[in-house]
């Protein structure tokens, strides 16, 4: 396949969207200057049915922090080495991954490699392969994502300013304000470019189980990953829709700081917190299982627990709707721990790929072995801080990893009922994740070496079902709690 004829094809399959920057400049640089002469004054953007909002600075060419160009033949050497590593540690690719697409998409981006490119360009390349493989586990990413953007702001630069929520309709609204815009208005078009075709192509790059995660995951991250795609402007004409049906244009300025949730260490206290609902309902919001905050969780939960008991409630609702997982552990310890005596798994069975670091005495490294999990969890007999109370778990579409353990140990043995729409990470998780080399691109690459199937054995080609449906409004958090309590309520007696 010549490379002319690969390069219309990657474009067709939208491999190599955002990869020719500088004809992708130029048409942004057009379509923002546009925008401004349009505008009814030169310092305003143009806004029938808003406040207007002064604009700073002129707008600029989009900025990108590429560095030094990576060869062809080194770029080539990682791609291959990459799919050697991904296929000698996975336990089998076949569990989630349409091989004949993946393979497909191989071919292209191998006949794409044909010229020196950044290491973000890199990325963009080799990260269509990321929604392939349908395992936010197995993918490839951009490294020291919050460092990258804390030197590009450090620099002067700029970055998407609006924290933005995207449905399952695929419409993406404005999330917190503090910009001019309203919290809820709908997005239609950025810097001239519409809002449907942005979001398509960042989803092409996401990793992630289904296209339900994958449109939280773009979300919560959306202001990296369009930087890393489209650049920054410093100032952004951003297109806007009311729920009236107004629609009108505002220029707004770049932000200069990264929001709390994008800091490379985010504090324990936007993690944890704890509140008493009305009747008697304790709630807790648990966002995070990472190790990282091993100590704190522990405090957290020890203090909260204690309050809870001292304060007899009858329900606890646990939200894991914002956790992206990390270690078993934390949420054994500091969660069963105190809600149930049941003993429990998280896991029925499961397929692992042996390496040095699992291998038992008479394993053969890279055999794959299929076992039946038999441990089961006993939490301590007296623990004088255990709640004698029903226990709900409030779980969303960006619940994953480590947090779907904790769903199905706690659906599949009874200890508590999941509620809020079905997740978007399958019900049956991989884990123990390799990372793996890449040391010409530096790219973050990494994979699972084991496949689970929960302790039921059943719906491993879903996301967990919750026993009580709620629909969860990104744009309304407390909307979920409250719907959870109000069916609660009545149940207590």
């Amino acid at each position: 396949m010549s490379r002319a004829l690969t390069r219309i094809q990657l474009y067709a399959d939208g491999i190599v969207e955002g990869m020719d920057d500088f004809m992708q400049i130029l048409k942004n640089w057009a379509l923002c200057s546009v925008a401004f002469i349009l505008a009814p004054s030169p310092a305003l953007a143009a806004n029938s049915c808003g406040p207007k909002v002064a604009i700073t600075d002129n707008m600029n060419v989009p900025r990108f922090m590429d560095g030094p160009q990576i060869s062809a033949e080194d770029i080539r050497a990682d791609f291959e080495g990459w799919l050697v590593q991904m296929h000698a540690l996975h336990p089998d690719m076949s569990l989630r991954t349409d091989r004949k697409r993946f393979d497909r998409t191989v071919a292209l981006i191998r006949n794409a490699i044909d010229r020196p490119m950044s290491q973000r360009e890199v990325w963009l390349l080799f990260a269509r392969l990321n929604p392939m493989l349908l395992d936010g586990h197995n993918s490839i990413a951009m490294p020291d994502r919050a460092k990258l953007m804390q030197t590009h702001l450090d620099a002067g630069g700029r970055i998407f300013p609006i924290k933005v929520h995207l449905g399952q309709d695929g419409r993406l609204r404005v999330g917190e304000t503090g910009t001019g815009a309203q919290r809820g208005e709908e997005i239609l078009a950025i810097n001239g470019r519409p809002v449907a075709k942005v979001v398509e192509a960042i989803l092409a790059l996401a990793p992630g189980d289904t296209l339900s995660f994958r449109r939280e995951y773009v979300a919560r991250r959306f202001a990296a990953l369009y930087w890393m795609q489209f650049g920054d402007t410093g100032n952004y004409v951003i297109k806007l829709r009311r729920n009236e049906g107004c629609v009108h244009t505002q220029g707004i300025s770049g932000a200069t700081k990264l929001a709390v949730s994008d800091q490379a260490q985010i504090p324990a206290s936007y993690q944890y917190s704890s509140k008493i609902l009305d009747g008697d309902i304790g709630y807790l919001r648990v966002a995070s299982f990472d190790g990282e905050y091993k100590t704190e969780f522990a405090l957290f939960a020890q203090q909260a627990f204690t309050q809870l008991k001292a304060r007899g409630v009858r329900a606890l609702i646990i939200d894991v709707r914002d956790n992206g997982g990390g270690d078993d552990p934390l949420w054994q310890e500091n969660l069963m721990e105190y809600i149930t005596n049941t003993p429990y798994a998280h896991v029925g069975q499961y397929k692992v790929r042996v390496n040095k670091d699992n291998a038992d005495p008479g394993d053969i490294i890279g055999e794959v072995q299929d076992k039946v999990y038999q441990r089961r969890f006993v939490t301590t007999s007296n623990n004088p801080l255990r709640l004698n109370a029903p226990v709900f778990v409030l779980a969303g579409r960006f619940t994953y990893s480590s947090a779907i353990q904790f769903l199905v140990a706690a659906q599949d043995f009874g200890i508590a009922k999941i509620a809020g729409p079905e997740t978007g990470a399958f019900s049956c998780q991989t884990g123990q994740i390799k990372l793996m080399d890449m040391p010409n691109t530096g790219l973050r690459a990494f994979t699972p070496v084991i496949a689970f199937v929960r302790p039921s054995g059943k719906g491993c080609n879903r996301g967990v079902i919750p026993d009580i449906v709620i629909d969860d409004d990104a744009l309304d958090p407390e909307r979920a709690i409250n719907i959870l309590a109000e069916k609660i309520r009545p149940t207590l007696g």
